[in-house]
């Protein structure tokens, strides 16, 4: 079994898909961790597709899953959590904007610290003064509703024991995946850990985050308040 399990979701990221690859197993080769990288064709249709096929050429730690129509940011998530056989299983996202040495640093807390969940706190973010301003509105909004007191609901990498992913059942198809995972984390009294990490900005490629996105986060979080 390997010790880690990423996933890792791209939707049309051609133009980055192959140097953040790259660039993830290089720096997890370099810090001795056994893993496999899984790597979700999130409904892609530009040349995504045949940039992971060569990858997977050359490199033996990846797991390719296809997802033929994007059903959501979410789905993607599932299912590569889903496919995962590490001691340890986590996900970020495929645009680059986490360092991966944060991904290292989020695995070592959560051995440390022994906790059941570790995930990223950005408190260096270059997504533009609209971004950080929603992002603080939710966090306030979610920590008041649901009595918690994380400081950053949706950043990544989100990393976790595998029973805990057993357990969890998740179902959240669109970008509610991370506030699911923490409401879950709550009602099952799991020790949650937060590690500061930095959040650059896109390079390239286009942000899959639409305008109705917020209106989506606060129409799930009160439907799972409501349960």
């Amino acid at each position: 079994m390997k010790e880690l399990s990423l996933v890792m979701p791209f939707y049309n990221e051609e133009q980055i898909a192959a140097n953040i690859i790259e660039t993830t197993i290089s720096e997890l080769k370099q810090s001795k961790i056994e893993f496999e990288l899984i790597c979700v064709n999130n409904g892609s249709s530009d040349n995504t597709e045949l940039i992971l096929a060569d990858l997977q050429k050359r490199h033996k730690e990846i797991k390719i899953l296809k997802i033929n129509k994007n059903q959501g940011y979410g789905w993607g998530i599932i299912t590569g959590l889903n496919a995962a056989t590490g001691s340890y299983i986590g996900y970020t996202d495929g645009d680059g904007q986490v360092a991966v040495k944060d991904i290292v640093g989020v695995l070592d807390s959560l051995k440390e610290r022994n906790y059941d969940i570790c995930k990223g706190k950005r408190v260096i973010r270059g997504d533009g003064l609209q971004r950080k301003i929603a992002s603080f509105g939710y966090n306030f909004g979610f920590n008041v509703l649901f009595s918690t007191n994380f400081g950053d609901i949706n950043a990544k990498p989100k990393i976790m024991k595998r029973e805990c992913l057993r357990k969890m059942n998740l179902q959240s198809k669109d970008w509610f995946i991370d506030s699911e995972i923490l409401i879950k984390a709550k009602k099952l009294n799991y020790k949650v850990g937060e590690v500061k990490v930095e959040f650059s900005g896109r390079k390239t490629g286009k942000s899959n985050i639409k305008s109705t996105t917020a209106f989506e986060f606060i129409k799930n979080a009160l439907k799972a308040k409501l349960k």
